[in-house]
């Protein structure tokens, strides 16, 4: 084989192995890598996974992350132009007809890369076309995409019901092993703890049943001049001072006004704040939330519902499987030990 010949042949196979590239994925990133599931692990850097952003909803009235906690959602970024994203589309489609009765709700988010993608009324047209029955928000600003770290269509993520990712996948593929996961994340229980683990020891709602009234007079002859000062004055104690921020004895805290019990030591954790951190009461019933904006801020105080006494405040920064920190004052709790 001559120069010329040799020279035609390896330019031959160049634009063959170009077409095939292309051919095989349409992505921001040029194509769009075939990677494997993560593990249930969480996906992203973030207490909870990313709030929607504003868009065009179809198919659905606007939705929140936060009105769908205790369901298991899937976030499937998209565009109708994508190879790759309208082969996957079927299955995602499938796993709504299936599993949306049973507590899964899919959110497809239109992240365009064309100009012809952004017009609404193409995308209403191909979300008709292509048969698609969940929820479609548009997102031609790209806040969700960038809020999600999303480099390449199609990208898939699964929350569970807390709102945490728990697996993500980029690219075609995998639909057996995200099955796998909707369907382990479906038969979570959150009330079990992590991954529906039960925990060690479980410890029973003990809910306020009478509520407690004093004058403050009387609430200080019980209290020390510290303990009346957070409880009754809403003071916060100076962090990683208190009795309980670096306490693992087991046990239930109760309010140390009126008893009431509060937080188990089972959902005690460590945030590093100096305070004593829990994910969530023992039960709901038993402490009131406020809005707080006292210094300089917007926060959400944590009251005992039993004698309205101040515990401290709740931040949405905590870990699974609730999101939530309840920072409380170890001077407003009281440990009984197990």
């Amino acid at each position: 084989m001559n120069t010329k010949a040799k020279q035609f042949v390896i330019a031959g196979v160049f634009v063959l192995l170009v077409v095939a590239v292309v051919s095989a994925g349409y992505a921001k990133s040029f194509f769009t890598p075939d990677l494997p599931g993560r593990p249930l692990e969480p996906v992203l850097d973030t207490a909870a996974a990313p709030e929607f952003t504003s868009g065009t909803w179809i198919n659905s009235e606007p939705l929140t992350l936060k009105n769908l906690r205790g369901r298991v959602v899937l976030i499937e970024f998209w565009t109708f132009a994508c190879y790759n994203c309208r082969n996957t589309l079927p299955f995602v489609e499938r796993w709504h007809e299936k599993y949306a009765d049973k507590g899964l709700t899919i959110v497809g988010v239109h992240a365009p890369e064309l100009s012809e993608e952004k017009d609404l009324a193409n995308v209403r047209r191909e979300v008709a076309s292509l048969g698609l029955h969940y929820a479609v928000v548009t997102d031609n600003d790209y806040k969700n995409w960038d809020a999600y770290k999303v480099t390449a269509w199609p990208t898939t993520f699964l929350l569970d019901k807390s709102g945490h990712v728990r697996w993500s996948h980029v690219g075609e593929g995998a639909y057996d092993e995200a099955e796998q996961v909707i369907k382990q994340l479906l038969a979570e229980d959150l009330s079990q703890g992590v991954g529906g683990k039960k925990q060690e020891k479980k410890v029973e709602s003990a809910e306020m049943n009478d509520k407690i009234t004093k004058s403050e007079d009387e609430w200080r002859k019980e209290l020390s001049p510290e303990q009346y000062h957070v409880l009754r004055e809403a003071g916060t104690e100076q962090a990683f001072t208190g009795a309980y921020w670096n306490n693992h004895e087991k046990g239930v805290y109760h309010c140390a006004a009126c008893g009431l019990p509060l937080f188990s030591s089972d959902t005690k954790f460590e945030s590093g704040t100096g305070w004593p951190s829990f994910y969530q009461p023992i039960s709901a019933k038993n402490v009131i939330e406020a809005t707080d904006n006292t210094l300089g801020m917007v926060r959400t105080e944590v009251r005992c519902h039993r004698c309205g006494s101040h515990l401290g405040h709740v931040f949405d920064d905590g870990p699974r499987p609730t999101g939530l920190r309840y920072c409380m004052n170890s001077l407003a709790l009281k440990l009984e030990k197990q």
